[in-house]
């Protein structure tokens, strides 16, 4: 075979290899097509449940909180007060349900130094991570002095040195409040927040629910609050000395003269809430947020009585809740449909399966039957194109095979040929020269026959009249010695495999 024709039979058996593998691929298609098909109209899944399936209970969603009656309560004592809505934000949270309810939540307000809570709550983590000690200073104060001035006196001097320590030179305030985002659960800030430090209700009321549910993570700042403000704001009616306050004040007036009066804190009634009181501009402010104070504790105190019943609903809607969700698993599991005709009256259905025995030939479903023909078709593509890549591997080794033993066998008739002529040339050289060699002989007598008519006389001189010759050495002689020229040897012939290969395309 040629070149031109083992090329060819390559690019063949490439295309059959490329064939062998799309193969399994087209049978599977077809299969899924056939089987698809041939599946009756009984066997095939709805795409809806049906009617009579139970439906899942909603999740149940309900708070204990009454926002209209809330919103009632607020809206008359503004009323009453003469204070405008919009002046005014509340966030309020009852921490036995975690339910929360805001006026102007996301109304964003200059907090003053209701920033020094979540300021310490940073200092407070970096202190349990072990970030900072125990003896570790801040303007030249231990570390309990410095919380004591900043969270019960509220020091302003301080707290910007607790600001530096915090950012460590590495940029401006952007950096701690920044930090301070994972303390609520917002996902869009005001530009303000990053800029000038605006706090909302409810970032706020968040922030000290984080407080609340975790007190060990942030050690020392609940302890500090629990003394702040003694016979202020939320402190400031006599019936709120029975329970005890975590409380944080923030109050600043800005070159506009606006008022901006604030307090938030924890109330630990029998079951704690949280609220966040936010004003600009309201005469009488610290009034204000401690009656608003009195009114959510009286509200408080009345969801405790509401409290067991709540749970109780809670309680049954998730029982309702998780019995639907196994009654939708359970239907799901259970065939869709019954291969059996269905049963008529008076006529007695023939069982054909015995109890916990294996299936029956007649219990098998179409579809099961058609997976496992669509099984078998494809095991046995792949069988066959197993066999046609080794088929193809071995069509390759007997063809390299067969040009290694013509490449062998031609080199050798190669240099059989070359001995043999060189064999010949040396026969016909060693044939040459024994009729060479009788005629130089004949021809030099008769040169010496010429010679002495052709040579002028001279006189015959004794050995005692020549003239003596130094003495020569033998290597001397040597060199003056003619050089006879060498017998030409014939340049070896090697095997060229390009004209080999050139001969075998001309074959």
């Amino acid at each position: 075979m040629n070149c031109m024709g083992k090329r060819a039979f390559a690019g063949l058996l490439c295309l059959a290899l490329v064939f062998a593998l799309a193969v399994p691929a087209f049978a599977e298609e077809l299969s899924t097509n056939l089987s698809t098909a041939s599946e009756p109209a009984a066997e095939q899944a709805p795409a809806e449940p049906a009617d009579n399936a139970p439906a899942a209970a909603p999740f149940f969603e309900g708070s204990i909180l009454d926002s209209a009656a809330i919103e009632k309560m607020v809206d008359d004592y503004l009323a009453r007060k003469g204070i405008d809505k919009d002046r005014v934000g509340i966030g309020f949270c009852y921490t036995a349900t975690g339910d929360e309810w805001f006026l102007n939540p996301d109304t964003w307000f200059y907090p003053g130094s209701m920033y020094k809570v979540p300021l310490m709550m940073i200092l407070s983590e970096r202190l349990r991570d072990g970030q900072v000690s125990e003896d570790t200073q801040i303007g030249g104060l231990d570390l309990d002095t410095v919380y004591n001035y900043i969270l019960v006196h509220s020091n302003n001097d301080y707290a910007h040195a607790v600001r530096r320590f915090l950012i460590d030179g590495q940029g401006g305030d952007e950096i701690w409040r920044k930090e301070a985002q994972q303390y609520a659960r917002i996902d869009k800030y005001d530009e303000r927040y990053m800029l000038y430090c605006y706090f909302s209700p409810r970032y706020m009321t968040q922030v000290m629910e984080t407080l609340y549910h975790d007190p060990d993570r942030f050690p020392k700042v609940l302890d500090n609050l629990l003394q702040a403000e003694q016979g202020h704001y939320f402190r400031l009616p006599d019936e709120m000395h029975v329970y005890d306050v975590a409380q944080k004040y923030g109050s600043y007036i800005d070159n506009e003269n606006s008022n901006w009066n604030h307090t938030t804190g924890i109330i630990y009634t029998p079951n704690p809430f949280i609220i966040t009181v936010m004003t600009k501009n309201v005469g009488g402010s610290e009034q204000v947020i401690a009656d608003l104070g009195v009114l959510f504790k009286d509200y408080a105190l009345g969801l405790d009585a509401e409290l067991e019943a709540f749970r109780a609903e809670q309680a049954r809607a998730e029982q309702e809740r998780l019995a639907a969700e196994e009654a939708e698993r359970l239907a799901a599991e259970q065939p869709q449909a019954d291969t059996q005709a269905p049963a008529q009256p008076g006529v007695q259905q023939q069982n054909t399966s015995r109890p916990n025995g294996p299936e029956t030939l007649l219990q098998t479903k179409t579809p099961d039957r058609a997976e496992r023909g669509n099984r078998a078709l494809i095991k046995v593509l792949l069988i066959l194109l197993i066999a046609a890549i080794l088929g193809g591997i071995g069509s390759v080794i007997i063809i390299k095979e067969n040009e290694r033993r013509r490449y062998e066998s031609y080199k050798r008739r190669f240099a059989e040929e070359m001995r043999r002529e060189a064999l010949e040339r040396e026969q016909a050289r060693q044939a040459e020269r024994p009729a060479a060699k009788p005629a130089r002989q004949e021809a030099r007598p008769r040169a010496e026959a010429q010679a002495p008519a052709q040579r002028p006389s001279r006189p015959v001189q004794t050995p005692a009249q020549r003239p003596s010759r130094p003495a020569q050495t033998q290597a001397q002689r040597r060199s003056e010695a003619p050089i006879r020229p060498q017998p030409r040897q014939s340049e070896p012939v090697t095997f060229d495999e390009d004209q080999w290969l050139h001969d075998e395309e001309d074959e």
